[in-house]
């Protein structure tokens, strides 16, 4: 096995020169040791140089500043838009259904076109066009037009006045082939409706803009309330009475029709009726766990089923088999759990709120020496042994002590640290060139900065993979994470060195031998290396800091060399007068020899 080399040699960078333009953006500037500058990697450098340009161009935009009335005047514009959308997000209904009506201009309006479904109910002012043909005596070949008149009758040619008026168009072409075969023998007639006449309609109520419409023959209720901008946050949109002259009320409910698409029993309209809005008296959130949140309008007698119905069901990782019910009574909200048994039978109140718990369902990744390896489903309470023995438990050569286990969030909250100490450290070259040593002092803040750029956080969890700990031990079997990956390694017999060593690498591990003989068997210490502080990985991910030199390294360091351990030697860095340079950077060096090791399991 190959170790892996996670370093790149940095001392390549100082073998590249600047080119002529950075060369004189350099000379350009007082006070920077140009030296130092020039010896930083083309992309540490950039930064520098841009920190240092944004630096003088506030200093020029502070000298520069004005009051404006110009500019006021553009604050105050961007302010009332921010006021403005504020408002409308603020204004957006939760009750379903109404929102529905804002996008129905295209889809639901009527045309005034005669070819539609025969349920059409012919009244006054349609045009009904009439093709006779046959050979029949008396009656020659032709088309003509008749229209209904007030009467709500029609003129026949041949045959006389028939009433048609109230009757759907099915029905009109019943009655005329009717009428024509009983006066002639072997006529055929073919009736279609040549035009439809307009409708006035009454729409009263809880709408938004309530009046008298004009509206094509063919419109039902949905199109007559999308022409009123639909029923407003007070309006039920399952109490709609359509009063018609000398009928009985036609009672309406739209949840079919805006819920479930449903609209073969939407009844259409006829001139002089009058479309009243009731007030809507009984609403229910259906709240987190539902595929469709929303605020829902119930009636007398639907219970939680019908909430779950007409909201889509629940989510998929949403647990049924019991909800949480808020009711508010008496000025005050009061909270239960429901069980699945009582779906069917509670009765919703207005006011009443439902949520499903929900069931975190995720996937974790789990390789190297299991018996089944590969990817699976967790919930939100399934912890690490629960998906070692769903993967068959470990392989005779598996070295759980070396398992890692990596989590997304921790890899966030590295890379955010990394860059933070990146960014000061690039803030206090461009505010503090005097603190920048001189004749070469600086190349160990220069290694500093090339290895934070290209540090790439691992997000490695330190955490116990022994069964039998585990078992035994509930604080150390931790939940886990959708998209956590786990790695169980082989056994391995090597200790590897890495970092400002003679020849890094690794080496055999050896009982009771301790780092300074590790080091030694790699060459030992480089002229570049820090003598203070060296960082030791075990295999589980615990690191830890040893003094090699000076009177620390007499004090007790009881650091065990395990197999599979991880010996970084970080450069000197030496001190940087304004900046507590060693206390920015340590974590860095930890972070970044936690990285090699989690790499070298992983690769292992």
């Amino acid at each position: 096995m190959k170790p892996i080399n996670i370093i790149s040699p940095f001392i390549l960078m100082t073998l590249f020169f600047p080119s002529p333009l950075i060369a004189q953006a350099i000379a350009d500037l007082d006070g920077f040791d140009k030296n130092f500058l020039e010896s930083l990697p083309d992309a540490v450098r950039d930064d520098v140089m841009k920190e240092i340009e944004g630096n003088a161009d506030e200093d020029d935009k502070e000298f520069q500043r004005r009051p404006s009335t110009k500019l006021s005047k553009l604050e105050s514009v961007k302010e009332w838009e921010e006021f403005k959308k504020k408002q409308n997000i603020e204004n957006e209904t939760e009750r379903y259904g109404l929102r529905i009506f804002n996008s129905m201009q295209s889809s639901f309006m009527p045309l005034n076109e005669p070819n539609f479904g025969n349920n059409y109910i012919v009244d006054f002012g349609d045009v009904i066009k009439l093709q006779l043909y046959g050979a029949t005596e008396g009656i020659r070949n032709n088309s003509y037009q008749v229209e209904v008149q007030r009467d709500g009758t029609i003129l026949l040619d041949n045959i006389g006045s028939i009433a048609i008026a109230g009757l759907n168009f099915e029905q009109v072409v019943d009655v005329i082939k009717q009428k024509y075969s009983q006066s002639f023998i072997g006529l055929n007639v073919v009736v279609t409706l040549s035009r439809i006449r307009d409708i006035n309609v009454l729409i009263t109520g809880n709408v938004e803009f309530p009046g008298i419409y004009t509206l094509s023959g063919n419109s039902n209720i949905l199109q007559a309330l999308n022409v009123a901008g639909g029923a407003n946050e007070n309006g039920s949109l399952r109490k709609i009475v359509i009063k018609r002259q000398n009928k009985p009320d036609i009672h309406v409910d739209l949840y079919k029709a805006l819920i479930f698409g449903e609209i073969e029993n939407i009844p259409y309209l006829m001139s002089g009726d009058s479309i009243h809005i009731e007030p809507v008296k009984n609403l229910v959130r259906a709240g987190y766990g539902f595929n469709n949140t929303a605020v829902f309008e119930m009636v007398d007698g639907e219970t939680v089923n019908d909430l779950i119905n007409y909201a889509g069901g629940l989510k998929i990782e949403s647990k049924n088999e019991n909800l949480r019910v808020v009711t508010f009574k008496n000025d005050d909200f009061n909270t239960f759990d429901l069980q699945s048994n009582q779906f069917n039978v509670y009765e919703l109140k207005n006011l009443d709120s439902i949520y499903a718990e929900k069931e975190n369902i995720g996937v974790v990744t789990i390789s190297g020496k299991v018996k089944h390896p590969g990817k699976y489903s967790i919930s939100s309470s399934d912890r690490l042994l629960d998906i070692i023995e769903r993967a068959g438990g470990y392989t005779k050569s598996a070295y759980p002590f070396g398992g890692s286990l990596i989590r997304k969030s921790t890899q966030d909250l590295e890379s955010l640290f990394v860059e933070k100490a990146y960014r000061n450290l690039i803030t206090f070259i461009a505010t503090s060139p005097g603190s920048i040593p001189g004749g070469g002092g600086g190349e160990g803040l220069a290694y500093v900065l090339s290895e934070i750029k290209s540090h790439k956080p691992v997000g490695r969890v330190i955490a116990e993979f022994d069964e039998t700990k585990l078992k035994d031990n509930i604080q150390s079997n931790i939940y886990l994470s959708d998209k956590d990956s786990i790695h169980i390694p082989s056994y391995d017999s090597n200790v590897y060195i890495f970092g400002e060593v003679g020849n890094p690498g690794s080496v055999l591990f050896k009982e009771n031998i301790g780092i300074s003989e590790y080091i030694e068997q790699s060459g030992g210490l480089s002229r570049y290396s820090s003598k203070d502080t060296i960082f030791v990985v075990a295999p589980n991910g615990e690191t830890r800091k040893v003094h090699v030199s000076g009177l620390k390294k007499f004090l007790a360091q009881d650091v065990d060399i395990y197999p599979g351990s991880v010996i970084y030697v970080p450069r000197h860095i030496g001190k940087i007068e304004g900046v507590n340079f060693y206390a920015t950077v340590a974590p860095i060096f930890s972070s970044l020899a936690l990285s090699i090791a989690s790499l070298n399991s992983i690769n292992n």
